[in-house]
């Protein structure tokens, strides 16, 4: 018996944890939230709302709403479920996991953050979210003829401003059993996540791929965000086109002044702190990333980049299947 096992191990070893730690996986964000993000950290209410540009973003809870690195861990793998999930028409999405670890084991977590993402699957279960986006677009008149009346001129162009709203829960439903001892720590049991068809919906009509393992792995939740932002960004970036971002509209969009702030001392600690984030992804986390902050400090230069994962790379494994 024990040679078979050790001619197994020779014909077919099993992934060391360096091997594993390797593999770069792939999930998904959809793009709403890369723009208008969720809360840095608790802000201990029930709703939050942020906006960028054509995007608002308001978040509603029974509770408080999903926050920090661990609510942004979770969406994303929530997304990418969403995304992937081969179903029938008109039947949800379903997640289901025995135990609270096998949820942990896809996030790559460690037992310990158990309690965390715990917390951040019950701000999920009770928010909601108010999306809207406004596209404007010069178009030629003639395209809306319909809606003038017969004698009117139809040439020339027209702007035409497009608005869009909805409410979209997370979840449709979630159940799951907790099961305490006494002198035990409570185990967390019987996982049973349905997402929201306009969460799925909403996924699989705007999701960006993101390289997981480099997603996981930045500590700073303001590094997660520029670091999902350059990625969905450079998509949108035409080679020899470099795009100029104000140091204002990056303060505004990553790291908003809060009210009753002095803005020009906590504007300096904001940008200060968004430029260092922006090295540390070039230098840790997206070498490839071709992006320099101007010689004015007054905004960055973003200019065509590799891209993170290239369409239909074979690289990547999804972390939807990692267990």
């Amino acid at each position: 018996m024990d040679e078979i096992i050790r001619l197994e191990n020779e014909l077919f070893p099993k992934d060391s944890a360096e091997q594993k730690q390797a593999i770069p996986y792939k999930s998904y964000m959809s793009s709403p939230f890369i723009a208008a993000a969720l809360p840095l950290k608790d802000v201990k209410k029930p709703t939050f709302k942020r906006e960028y540009n054509n995007i608002s973003l308001t978040l509603t809870s029974d509770t408080k709403v999903p926050f920090g690195k661990n609510g942004r861990l979770l969406l994303s793998i929530l997304t990418t479920h969403a995304v992937l999930n081969k179903r029938e028409e008109g039947k949800p999405v379903i997640l289901e996991f025995k135990r609270l670890q096998e949820l942990l084991d896809e996030l790559q977590l460690p037992k310990q953050r158990g309690k965390e993402i715990k917390e951040q699957l019950d701000c999920y279960a009770g928010s909601t979210f108010v999306f809207k986006e406004k596209r404007t677009k010069n178009c030629q008149k003639y395209l809306f003829k319909e809606f003038y009346d017969e004698e009117e001129d139809l040439y020339g162009d027209v702007k035409a401003t497009m608005s869009s709203t909805g409410v979209i829960p997370f979840f449709e439903s979630m159940q799951y059993v907790d099961l305490e001892e006494e002198g035990k720590d409570k185990k967390s049991i019987g996982f049973r996540i349905v997402l929201s068809e306009k969460f799925t919906q909403l996924s699989q009509e705007h999701a960006v791929p993101i390289n997981y393992s480099v997603y996981k792995d930045i500590k700073s939740v303001v590094g997660k965000d520029l670091y999902t932002w350059f990625v969905y960004r450079n998509n949108s970036i035409n080679e020899g086109e470099p795009l100029h971002i104000s140091r204002k509209a990056l303060v505004d969009q990553f790291m908003p002044i809060k009210e009753g702030k002095s803005y020009e001392s906590e504007e300096r600690v904001n940008w200060n702190y968004i430029k260092e984030q922006i090295n540390a992804i070039k230098n840790n986390y997206y070498p490839e990333l071709n992006v320099t902050i101007n010689q004015d400090n007054n905004g960055i230069t973003f200019y065509k980049s590799k891209p993170v994962i290239e369409s239909n790379d074979t690289h990547y494994m999804l972390v939807t299947s990692s267990l």
